[in-house]
């Protein structure tokens, strides 16, 4: 039997859907991620304490908000501030933080705070006997801003000892270019303190192909980009100027297919 064709309203909606995500701001992001049965993000078991704790960190492209949270709590930083371009997310991201915070002294899990981004699951549990912050510490270590990263690049001074830049990196590239990721390499370099750590989670060039078609932007930035994701560690070090890399992982245990990532660490 022939598979009936798409309806007009469902082709509007897909293409809005489209049109609203071309950053890469989707809203049920971390549902279609994280593999269902788990009770924390696949990322979390990768990052080190001596990353974050006690640290000034900034996470690029913090979407609603729950790795960043989860970050701030397992790890006690000294402050942890969240930026993305979608005003909607940030405020989503808000509501979380002041969510998680008022749930009990002592969180011990993330929950989603609207029933329609939490398709299967959003919940990012910490360990029951895992110590976290507390509410109130939780609201004042942690901050969300609406922001472009490429926007006011210079005068551009050290503020962070930790900055996270996950799954963030295509978006940059499919609507900037290569000049804007090279502006992003710079930025993140210039933030960061010194012996300060960048963890950086690129994208696969494959799903540079999968998206090109998002918006005419990233179709004609496509076409153009040359710095593709394998330079990355190559520019990042003898271009942007930081001394040392490490591959923290090339498996990410539950993470669903397409999300399986190396997760890189440049120390400035």
């Amino acid at each position: 039997m022939a598979l009936e064709a798409p309806s007009k309203d469902e082709n509007k909606k897909r293409r809005r859907l489209k049109e609203n995500s071309v950053y890469g701001n989707y809203k049920s992001y971390y549902g279609y991620r994280v593999d269902h049965s788990l009770s924390e993000e696949p990322r979390m078991k990768v990052m080190k304490k001596e990353w974050f704790e006690d640290k000034d960190c900034l996470d690029i492209g913090c979407n609603q908000g729950f790795m960043t949270i989860s970050i701030a709590m397992k790890f006690f930083c000294r402050s942890m501030v969240g930026i993305d371009i979608d005003q909607n997310l940030v405020e989503r991201a808000k509501r979380n933080l002041q969510r998680i915070a008022a749930t009990k002294s002592a969180i011990t899990s993330l929950e989603p705070c609207e029933a329609e981004s939490s398709k299967g699951t959003e919940s990012l549990e910490l360990s029951k006997d895992q110590p976290t912050l507390k509410g109130t510490d939780l609201i004042e270590s942690v901050k969300f801003r609406k922001e472009n990263v490429l926007e006011k690049l210079q005068p551009c001074s050290p503020e962070y000892d930790t900055i996270l830049c996950l799954s963030v990196t295509k978006w940059i590239h499919l609507n900037w270019g290569d000049s804007g990721l090279i502006a992003l390499f710079a930025k993140m370099w210039h933030l960061l303190r010194p012996g300060g750590i960048l963890v950086l989670e690129p994208q696969p060039w494959v799903s540079y192909q999968r998206k090109r078609r998002v918006s005419e932007r990233a179709a004609a930035n496509f076409k153009d980009i040359l710095m593709k994701p394998c330079y990355f560690p190559e520019i990042l070090l003898d271009k942007i100027g930081f001394r040392h890399m490490e591959n923290a992982t090339n498996n990410l245990q539950g993470s669903v297919v397409g999300f399986n990532r190396p997760i890189f660490v440049f120390r400035k």
